[in-house]
């Protein structure tokens, strides 16, 4: 009980996790994508610093990105992304509060949640970056990409951010194959993200793409983050699955739907969620 409000306030993690959008492809000079994506999540238990579910502070979360590649070069893509997210936290539980005061008379170390509800409204992330492709042959590609992000001293608290400035850097390699008769892709992303809320992180994101009809592609993506000096029992940070699919309304839009959870972590909550999006592109 006593880390509820610590992982309600300080690690409440952002809920629309990255799209496969480009993966590790570039676009065509002048060509590109955006994404604009709706997410909701909802928490009503958070992993402790040993990666046990424990009963937190329940919360709402709804947020809004945009999402942008443009090919300046066949060789290397600009990146940006930006969100605005709305919390509602319900406050501390009475029989919570009683806990925390038995624990006190008990001479027990004392960490008080915040007592009433915590919200947020406003601007979340920031970020800009670029995309260089370092190889293609074949089906395979290998390419690397850094982006710095951003966020306000009021928003951090609900973002993976524990500076005012985070660097992420990463290498990048895609697959696209064909099985029996359905295109697809593999793509992986082994990346460094500095300061997070577990310390600096080691990041793996994992997609895979099929697509069963001509208009429609499926999609399978596996987003992990390991800080390996939090000093916790566990140095997984945060994990989350998600599946969605995506339809081809016409060659320039697309409309998404899918689910997202997460099933491990450290100091995070248990979020549950769904994201709508719709894919320009030009």
């Amino acid at each position: 009980m006593r880390v509820a409000g610590l992982c309600l306030v300080c690690c409440a993690l952002l809920f629309v996790v990255r799209q496969a959008q480009g993966g590790a492809w570039l676009y065509p000079a002048g060509k590109g994508q955006l994404i604009t994506t709706m997410g909701f999540a909802r928490a009503h238990n958070a992993y402790d610093a040993s990666g046990r579910i424990v009963s937190t502070q329940p919360y709402r979360k709804l947020e809004a990105r945009a999402s942008l590649e443009h090919g300046l070069t066949d060789w290397l893509t600009l990146v940006s992304e930006g969100d605005a997210m709305s919390f509602r936290g319900a406050p501390v539980p009475y029989d919570v509060i009683e806990l925390l005061i038995a624990e006190a008379k008990a001479g027990l170390p004392l960490y008080a949640p915040p007592l009433q509800a915590v919200t947020y409204e406003g601007l979340g992330l920031g970020a800009a970056g670029a995309r260089l492709r370092l190889l293609e042959a074949g089906d395979y590609v290998l390419s690397v990409e850094g982006r710095l992000r951003a966020a306000s001293p009021q928003a951090r608290r609900f973002l993976d951010m524990r500076g005012p400035v985070q660097v992420d850097a990463r290498l990048l390699m895609g697959r696209s194959f064909s099985l029996f008769g359905f295109s697809g892709f593999l793509d992986g992303q082994l990346g460094f993200r500095s300061q997070g809320q577990n310390g600096n992180e080691i990041r793996v994101d994992l997609t895979a793409g099929l697509r069963p009809f001509e208009s429609l592609l499926l999609l399978a993506q596996s987003f992990t983050a390991v800080a390996p000096g939090a000093g916790a029992t566990t140095a997984l940070s945060q994990q989350k699955f998600q599946l969605s699919a995506v339809y081809d309304v016409s060659s320039s839009f697309s409309v998404q739907l899918g689910g997202v959870a997460a099933p491990a972590g450290a100091n995070a909550p248990v979020e549950r969620g769904l994201i709508t999006a719709v894919w320009w592109r030009y």
